[in-house]
């Protein structure tokens, strides 16, 4: 497995461009689980995978991510340590209702 230095360099692009500053999303295979991490403009982050996946080539050859290969000595220099992404888990009290209000008509009593 290799450790890689992924920086978004949309914040370099012309102001007329299409994704300047704009966040990109890296989509890669975890343990048989497929993740996606978004890296905000000028960000920094470290990917341990085995191979890159596609969508960081896509975005490497559009010029909107630099991709360097650190060895675990550099990693190590910098005291930065990959960090570990966990998606939020859903539940039930954490999912929106749908914002309307329900009426209810009153029956005349007489």
């Amino acid at each position: 497995m290799s450790t890689y230095k992924i920086t978004n360099t949309t914040n370099t692009l012309g102001k007329r461009e299409l994704m300047f500053n704009s966040p990109v999303t890296i989509e890669y295979v975890d343990n048989m689980m497929k993740k996606s991490v978004p890296v905000q403009a000028g960000a920094v982050l470290y990917l341990t995978v085995d191979s890159l996946p596609l969508s960081l080539h896509r975005l490497r050859v559009k010029n909107y991510v630099t991709i360097v290969e650190v060895t675990p000595e550099e990693l190590a220099k910098s005291k930065v340590k990959p960090a570990v992404v966990t998606a939020p888990e859903k539940n039930e009290e954490t999912q929106k209702s749908s914002g309307k209000k329900k009426v209810f008509k009153k029956e005349n009593q007489e």
